[in-house]
C-alpha cells in the first residue's frame, strides 16, 4: 500500500512499481525482466541470462544489492560491495543469495550491461515533480557515476554525479545523439508519471533510474517515489539543486 507523507503518497515495493510498469503497452519493453526471488526462478533467470542482480524489495539507496556472473558450466560469481564468491553449483548460489536476503524480500532482475564514462560504469536520472497546477514536469536530469570496482552507481555507495550531456559526449555521443536520448528520457519520464497516475493522483515526485546499455538502448531499472535532492548539491553547477527543490515546495518538500 502507498504510504503518506509530507511530499505525498511514497511506494516502498520495488516489485509492485515493477509490474505496474509491465502492465503499460508503451513502458514494458524498457523494464528488464523482473521476477521475485524463489529456487525456481533463480534457476530460470541465471540460466536465461549471463548477468542477473539481486535486489531488496523495499532497498534504498543501492544497498544490500548484489551482482551475479554465470560463467562456464554452473559456475557463478557473485558481488556484493566490494566482495566476491564464487560458487560452483545453483544450490550453493541459492544459499548464499538466502544468506545476503537474511529474511527480507528479493527481486531477480535482467543484468543491463551499463555504458562506461572514463571507465566508470553509469545510469542516467529523469526526475519527474508536480508544478504549482499539479502537472507533471521533467524537472532534472543527471548521470550517476559508479565507484569502480562498485556493484552500483548511486551517490551513496561511493559514486559521483555528473551531467548528461558532457559525460554522453565524453562517452562518444555526437551532439544530435545527446538531444535525442534527453527526448527519449523525457518522454518516458512523462509516460511513467501517468502510468503511476493510474494508480493514485498523490504522486508529487518520481525519480527514474535509467540505463544505458552497450547498444544504446534505454531501460527502466526502477523508480523511486521519494527521490533523494541532497546528492544535486555535490555538483559545481547548483541550478538543478535550485530546480528541484523550488518545485519541491510546491507540494510540501523543502529539500
Amino acid at each position: 500500500m502507498p504510504r503518506k507523507g509530507g511530499r505525498g503518497f511514497s511506494i516502498k515495493s520495488k516489485w509492485t512499481k515493477t509490474k505496474w510498469l509491465l502492465s503499460d503497452r508503451k513502458l514494458r519493453r524498457f523494464v528488464p525482466e523482473t521476477k521475485q526471488f524463489t529456487r525456481i526462478s533463480l534457476k530460470q533467470m541465471t540460466g536465461k541470462y549471463k548477468m542477473v542482480y539481486f535486489k531488496p524489495t523495499g532497498g534504498t539507496g543501492g544497498g544490500g544489492i548484489a551482482r551475479i556472473i554465470r560463467s562456464l558450466g554452473r559456475t557463478f560469481h557473485v558481488k556484493k560491495d566490494l566482495r566476491s564468491a564464487k560458487l560452483t553449483s545453483r544450490r550453493a548460489l541459492y544459499r548464499k543469495l538466502k544468506s545476503i536476503a537474511s529474511g527480507r524480500s528479493y527481486l531477480l532482475q535482467k543484468g543491463i550491461k551499463l555504458s562506461t564514462c572514463r571507465g566508470r560504469p553509469f545510469d542516467l536520472r529523469m526526475t519527474m515533480q508536480r508544478s504549482k497546477k499539479r502537472k507533471w514536469v521533467s524537472t532534472v536530469m543527471f548521470v550517476k557515476l559508479g565507484k569502480p570496482g562498485k556493484v552500483v552507481t548511486n551517490y551513496h555507495q561511493g559514486g559521483k554525479l555528473a551531467l548528461v550531456e558532457p559525460t554522453l559526449r565524453r562517452t562518444g555521443y555526437n551532439k544530435s545523439q545527446v538531444a535525442s536520448y534527453t527526448k527519449q528520457l523525457k518522454k518516458l519520464g512523462m509516460e511513467t508519471a501517468h502510468c503511476f497516475d493510474k494508480r493514485s493522483k498523490k504522486f508529487n515526485e518520481l525519480g527514474l533510474d535509467v540505463a544505458l546499455d552497450h547498444h544504446g538502448k534505454l531501460w527502466i531499472l526502477e523508480v523511486n517515489t521519494r527521490p533523494s535532492f541532497s546528492a544535486l548539491k555535490s555538483l559545481s553547477d547548483k541550478s538543478l539543486y535550485r530546480t528541484i527543490v523550488r518545485y519541491g515546495r510546491n507540494y510540501g518538500r523543502t529539500r
